[in-house]
């Protein structure tokens, strides 16, 4: 009898502790994972710094996005990618769909004198000839401009050019835009942003709102983990940004490591950088329209429901 009492003793005391330890495991927090170029998107995804075990990596250029955008078994969560990219790489993959539009464009003119690109004796440093900021330049601003143009690689290039004289109106990206600006004050030089190509594009396009949807934020298509927490991190810090918390958060994830320049310029060219959450569902319409400049045809399940 003592011993079948024991038994039923061990019994109710082994189920206690397995109960205990699911219990244990349940609560677990949940971690996430998620790749991000630097730059513009990385000011965007600043919010993700405020998620609990969120682990985020940052790279240049889109190489090791498209890589990962493939990968249905792939180890982030979330990918930060332009639009036009990930737009693509589902085509052919469907591994990651578009939750959100974060940013929406960051193109100026930066020169000494409005319209300067009307002088045919000027010259023009441009980049991304093959990329957005060729393309959106070609659509909305080059069949007015005389001057002679100079396609360089990168925007640093045309910006260099400009600050040694090489060119006398650019092509740049914010913050580089203002960081030009400011440093050619330094050397007794006076510029100013002359041109907006995301109002242009708002106004060649008759659009409501300014800009076009340049990076977005892509899931794991079909995952069973609830990310919900980390992209309403993200939307949350974005809508309640002031130049105090940009600052802060930049400095806090170091200003290099996110591409740019310093804090403070990162927080007075918040809104030239057109940071906007807007969910893939609302941003359906002008995604359709922005990939039709690369003549991408947009698959019908890129966007979440």
């Amino acid at each position: 009898m003592f011993i079948r009492k024991l038994g039923k003793g061990l019994l109710a005391a082994g189920l206690a502790l397995g109960l205990a330890a699911c219990s244990s495991a349940s609560q677990e927090p949940q971690s996430y994972s998620l790749l991000c170029p630097t730059g513009a998107p990385a000011l965007a995804t600043l919010g993700a710094e405020n998620v609990e075990n969120t682990t985020i990596t940052r790279v240049e250029g889109t190489d090791p996005l498209m890589a990962e955008l493939s990968k249905k078994d792939g180890e982030y969560d979330v990918i930060v990618a332009p639009v036009n990219v990930g737009a693509k790489v589902y085509g052919q993959a469907e591994a990651y769909q578009l939750a959100a539009v974060i940013t929406w464009g960051n193109l100026y003119v930066v020169g000494s004198e409005d319209k300067a690109w009307e002088n045919p004796d000027n010259t023009m440093a441009l980049f991304g000839e093959n990329a957005v900021p060729g393309l959106v330049y070609n659509d909305v601003l080059a069949d007015q401009v005389k001057a002679q143009t100079t396609w360089y690689n990168a925007v640093s290039d045309a910006q260099q050019a400009l600050l040694a004289g090489k060119a006398d109106v650019a092509l740049l990206a914010q913050p580089a835009a203002a960081a030009t600006i400011a440093k050619a004050k330094e050397n007794g030089k006076e510029l100013k942003v002359i041109g907006n190509l995301q109002e242009m594009w708002k106004v060649k396009m008759g659009n409501d709102t300014t800009g076009y949807p340049q990076a977005g934020i892509f899931v794991k298509k079909d995952s069973d983990k609830n990310i919900d927490a980390l992209l309403s991190g993200i939307q949350t810090f974005d809508e309640d940004a002031s130049e105090e918390t940009i600052v802060e958060a930049v400095e806090a994830a170091g200003a290099e490591n996110l591409g740019l320049p310093n804090a403070q310029i990162a927080a007075k060219t918040w809104d030239a950088q057109n940071i906007r959450y807007v969910t893939g569902p609302n941003a359906k319409e002008q995604v359709e329209q922005f990939l039709q400049l690369f003549a991408i045809e947009m698959p019908e399940t890129l966007i979440t429901q």
